[in-house]
């Protein structure tokens, strides 16, 4: 039927099986719809246990479920008990994070394809391939409307058309005005910290007065004076960048701790250079103007 619009050149039937089977659940007396999904190890456990390799290689029928579903149909503590899925019970073995879906019921997958094979894909899709003078849009709701009058599943709920690629550009364009945001919070931050660097490396030239004196006298440069502070000021910035970058790898583990499974940071290798890349850049704009102030100290002047 959706071949028959017109800018439609080729239709594909999709199932999300990985992503979840819809079925209803029970307890003793109270029901539920849910989405399950079949793994070969429960994520995020956050009470009783996971499933173990045995559990999985034997079928035992053992689920994990979301928080949601102890609410509706245990209404408290749920480790141990039964949960009926499609008729057949299941021993609850663990709770675990919601995730992104809600009323989630993991269960192994052998132990899916044994006791459950019946079981349909939770969202059903239809892939379109559209001829390329043919706006998606439009004739993607054009497909949504002709099924919604005449499709199989009318009656079930309605068809929508998602473009997929819209969808992504305007997430990354979320993602785009964040990391801008967060990229000027950076760069005032680090403007005030080279501020400081700077009022820190003046201090500690007007602190050492008889020490360049001193090197004065035995025959160093105004280059070399301005090399040392300018070393100085890099190396400070250098400690401060480790510390922050230790402090930003603790912080993330915390995160990491805290946060589900598809949420992970990521330290690599181009952002530690980075890290050390910009400290020693603010060590030497901000700490070039305090070297270059102490190189021109002349030994007449300081005696005087």
């Amino acid at each position: 039927m959706a071949r028959q619009v017109k800018g439609v050149k080729d239709v594909k039937i999709k199932t999300n099986d990985e992503n979840g089977l819809t079925s209803k659940a029970s307890s003793t007396n109270k029901k539920t719809d849910i989405a399950i999904k079949p793994v070969s190890s429960a994520k995020d456990v956050e009470e009783g246990q996971a499933f173990t390799k045995d559990d999985n290689d034997m079928t035992e029928r053992v689920a994990t479920i979301s928080s949601d579903v102890v609410d509706t149909l245990f209404k408290g503590d749920a480790i141990g008990k039964t949960i009926y899925i499609d008729g057949m019970g299941f021993t609850v073995k663990g709770i675990h994070d919601e995730f992104m879906t809600p009323n989630l019921v993991q269960v192994q997958t052998k132990t899916v394809k044994r006791y459950l094979p019946t079981l349909t894909s939770s969202l059903p899709q239809l892939e379109l391939t559209f001829q390329e003078s043919m706006s998606k849009k439009e004739v993607g709701n054009a497909v949504a409307d002709k099924l919604n009058k005449n499709g199989s599943a009318v009656g079930d709920g309605t068809y929508q058309y998602t473009d997929l690629e819209a969808l992504m550009k305007n997430i990354n364009n979320v993602f785009d005005a964040i990391t801008y945001f967060v990229a000027a919070v950076a760069g005032i931050s680090l403007f005030i910290a080279g501020i400081g660097v700077m009022n820190v490396m003046y201090i500690s030239v007007a602190e050492r007065t008889e020490e360049i004196a001193i090197r004065r006298a035995f025959g160093a440069k105004g280059r070399d004076i301005e090399l040392q502070f300018l070393t100085e000021s890099i190396i400070l910035c250098l400690i401060g960048g480790v510390i922050g970058l230790v402090i930003g790898m603790g912080i993330a583990s915390i995160v990491d701790a805290l946060t589900p499974e598809y949420i992970r940071s990521s330290v690599t290798l181009g952002s530690v250079l980075l890290a050390v890349g910009v400290s020693s850049f603010i060590g030497i704009v901000f700490g070039w103007i305090p070297a270059r102030a102490a190189s021109k100290k002349e030994l007449i002047d300081i005696i005087k």
